[in-house]
Order: structure tokens, then sequence, then C-alpha cells
């Protein structure tokens, strides 16, 4: 139970972080699907973002909708301010990294991808990255979001169908 309350509170609680020359600061303008972000920067030039190391049901999939609708809530409860730790660059140019959402009244940033896995709406994606895979574990577990279903498919085995 220790363990569990430690990754909680890792994926949960505010971490400070300091912005470098690698992170893209904005306000989210639009979110496709539970894995994908539009945010808009200080000079308004909009930026796709994909959160690193999750995959969301994708929006026709069962939990599709609702993953977005939470991602949304998420970002909305934290005033759409957002700081994205690039990792990456697609070929089509986009943006792959971890997305902090400012805290009301607070210079603290939570981790809005460990959210997601954490409540069940997104897995962890090992081929991206091995930082959510515990988290993972303790929403099945718990059988929260889409580990409600018997026999949820993963957005990666659903697209080869």
């Amino acid at each position: 139970m220790n363990k569990t309350f430690l990754l909680f509170a890792l994926v949960t609680f505010a971490v400070s972080m300091q912005v470098s020359g690698k992170d893209l600061v904005g306000r989210v303008s639009d979110v496709p699907n539970g894995d994908t972000i539009i945010v808009t920067d200080a000079q308004n030039q909009q930026h796709k973002v994909y959160l690193l190391g999750i995959a969301a049901p994708k929006m026709k999939q069962a939990f599709g909708k609702e993953s977005r609708a939470y991602l949304e809530r998420l970002l909305f409860a934290r005033n759409d301010q957002v700081k994205v730790v690039i990792k990456k660059r697609t070929p089509a140019n986009n943006l792959v990294g971890t997305v902090y959402a400012a805290e009301m009244n607070s210079n603290q940033f939570a981790d809005i991808n460990g959210m997601m896995v954490m409540a069940g709406f997104a897995w962890a994606n090992p081929r991206t990255s091995k930082q959510y895979i515990a988290i993972e574990k303790i929403a099945r577990n718990r059988k929260a979001g889409l580990w409600k279903q018997k026999k949820p498919v993963a957005p990666w085995k659903w697209r080869k169908k």
C-alpha cells in the first residue's frame, strides 16, 4: 500500500520545474483526443503535442470520448496553461513530450501524462517511455477508467484491426 501511495503522490502532487530552451509554454487551444493537445504559444503559433509515454483510446474506440473529456477537464481545472518538456519532434514537426499544467495560484506543475494513466484514461506506452508502467498497474488494480472493461484493447492493437 505504501508503494501505491508513493506512485500516486509522484503523479498527482505538483512538481517544481524550471523552463529550459527545450520547453514550450502556452495555452491549450484544442484537445483532439486523449493523448494529443494543441498549444498556442506567446507568439500565437500553434503546436501539436503528443503526450509522451502514454496512448489513449482512439475516438471511435471504447473510452475514447471519455479519455478526451478527462484530459480537457484536467487542463481546464488548471486554466489551460501548460509547459511541455519536449523530448523530440516527429517527421511532421509535431512535438512529443511531457505536459505539465500549472496548479492554481502556484508556481507548481502537475504531470498530466501520468494523471491520464493513473485515472485509467490512457495506457502506459512502453515503446516511447517506461515512466508510467508502474502507474498503469495501479490503475488496473483499482479498475479505474477503461480498466473497468473485461478486455480493454490497447490503441496500437485496435488500429491493426
